[in-house]
């Protein structure tokens, strides 16, 4: 039998002491114990970045040295993905999945006894590879837990949880530092971590292993992971050389060539780490599209959001957190909501209305200026939160919906990574767009008389709205997406093949 899932009549996927359990509670505690973990891996993210002014001082090591503890957070976590997921199909997902929780958990607890930036670096590497395998296994957890006509609505709480974590990161980040020091950021967490693995262990249904055992495939693992690390650490590199650099050029196109073998070599294999017969399903195929370029897309708010509230607008950092604050509560309320409709009235309806939602908002913030009163933006903030909450769950739903069922873990895991590379180019074209028309408009208005400090501050807002448009067309793409899809392989309402 080809898969970890053995699939019964009715589509559904009984794992040993399934019959015994009551599946509207296990829907729940499923949930809740990947939502827990998604919450901590998504909090990682962005709890560490504030503590860069303090990682300089304590360990007396440059910026560039001290922005390792998160590039390669992100390198490994996602090269190592994609391969997670496969893996999971065959082992099982709550194997992967409580491992990774303890692997995460622990390194919390080495990274809060490291004694110098090396070693520190050292256990966010392993600190990463925990949360890739929880990442990457997460939302093939939540679809086999929801029947099929709640997979959106399960998305959705799923979804909600990561806004959760990217929302307190900072918030817990910079309470930390300022009562406890840097190591608090890592132990204050570690209980939590635990419990999360003790839920893992007790609350998920066991797994069932696939007839044969693992069989990886070594080439495609190899050139998936080389191919993804040396991608993405190209476009970090971006923002401290530009994409004009030889370096750049090299790693991005190594990367590259990697990937394309990696391609070739799937296409032969008799076990591939990624199936690519699942990209003949147009539905799955513009769903995943759709997914990256809304990703690519999002830098041109989330980066430069912040550019525009504090240097441009001169808020504090604490107020123009609130504002940032908006869209992520939004989502949150949205989120689940969206899911739940998507799932009775369709996926397609909500993600393309998701898209246009998103579309809008960034129209509307081309009309931002310094003098534009901040209780005007809130409006366009909320409706930017609706359009992501909206999106995601249903897009991901229909991801999720098209992939067999022993698939989804490779499904779940084709998810996360390809919103981390989306965001980690969006990250580095947006940031290189910003910094090269930001220049260009301070120096028209310094030649105009201008003052220093005003042209800085009246140069951001236009370089803000340049790298909108860029964002504007790219999700015009992942409408035009959204509006074609249904053209593909049909899907009832709920979006399961």
């Amino acid at each position: 039998m080809d898969g970890m899932v053995f699939v019964d009549q009715g589509g559904r996927c009984p794992d040993p002491g399934a019959d015994s359990a009551d599946p509207e509670k296990y829907k729940w505690k499923a949930l809740l114990t990947v939502a827990m973990g998604n919450i901590m891996a998504t909090m990682d993210m962005s709890i560490t970045n504030i503590a860069f002014p303090t990682f300089t001082r304590i360990f007396h090591a440059d910026i560039t040295t001290v922005m390792w503890v998160t590039v390669a957070f992100i390198l490994v976590n996602t090269s190592t993905m994609l391969v997670i997921g496969k893996i999971s199909d065959t082992v099982g997902r709550k194997r992967i999945y409580t491992l990774g929780m303890a692997i995460f958990t622990m390194g919390l607890l080495a990274c809060s006894l490291s004694r110098g930036i090396g070693q520190l670096v050292f256990f966010r590497i392993l600190q990463a590879t925990g949360a890739a395998m929880t990442i990457s296994t997460s939302m093939a957890i939540v679809t086999e837990a929801f029947p099929p006509n709640e997979v959106g609505k399960g998305i959705g709480f799923l979804g909600m949880a990561v806004s959760v974590g990217f929302i307190l990161g900072p918030i817990i980040g910079g309470f930390s530092l300022d009562w406890l020091g840097w190591r608090s950021i890592f132990y204050l967490r570690i209980p939590v971590g635990f419990l999360s693995f003790l839920m893992a262990l007790f609350l998920l249904k066991p797994d069932r292993m696939k007839a044969g055992g693992l069989k990886l495939d070594l080439a495609g693992t190899l050139t998936s992971s080389a191919g993804i690390c040396l991608f993405v650490f190209g476009v970090t590199q971006v923002r401290d050389h530009g994409l004009s650099s030889p370096r750049v050029h090299f790693l991005m196109g190594l990367g590259l060539v990697f990937i394309v073998l990696f391609l070739l070599v799937e296409r032969q294999a008799r076990n591939p780490v990624l199936d690519l017969t699942l990209f003949r399903n147009r539905i799955f195929s513009r769903a995943v599209w759709a997914l990256f370029f809304t990703f690519v897309a999002a830098p041109a708010y989330l980066l430069l959001m912040p550019f525009y509230l504090i240097q441009g607008r001169g808020l504090v950092p604490s107020r123009a957190g609130m504002m940032m604050a908006v869209v992520s509560l939004t989502t949150m309320v949205v989120g689940p909501i969206s899911g739940s409709l998507s799932d009775r009235f369709g996926p397609f309806r909500f993600s393309a209305a998701g898209a246009s939602l998103i579309l809008a908002a960034y129209g509307l913030l081309l009309f931002a200026d310094v003098g534009t009163p901040l209780a005007a933006l809130i409006p366009t903030l909320i409706l930017l939160g609706m359009g992501i909450g909206s999106f995601q769950p249903a897009n991901n739903s229909l991801i999720m919906g098209a992939a067999p069922r022993h698939r989804l873990g490779t499904a779940s895991a084709l998810t996360a990574t390809q919103r981390q590379v989306g965001f980690s180019v969006g990250m580095a074209f947006t940031g290189t767009l910003f910094s090269a028309r930001r220049s260009l408009y301070e120096s028209f208005l310094l030649q105009g008389g201008a003052s220093e400090s005003s042209a800085a501050a009246q140069s951001i807002p236009p370089a803000f709205h340049d790298v909108l448009l860029f964002g504007i067309g790219l999700q015009v793409v992942v409408l035009v997406l959204c509006l074609v899809r249904r053209s593909g392989t049909g899907l009832p309402p709920g979006g399961r093949l």
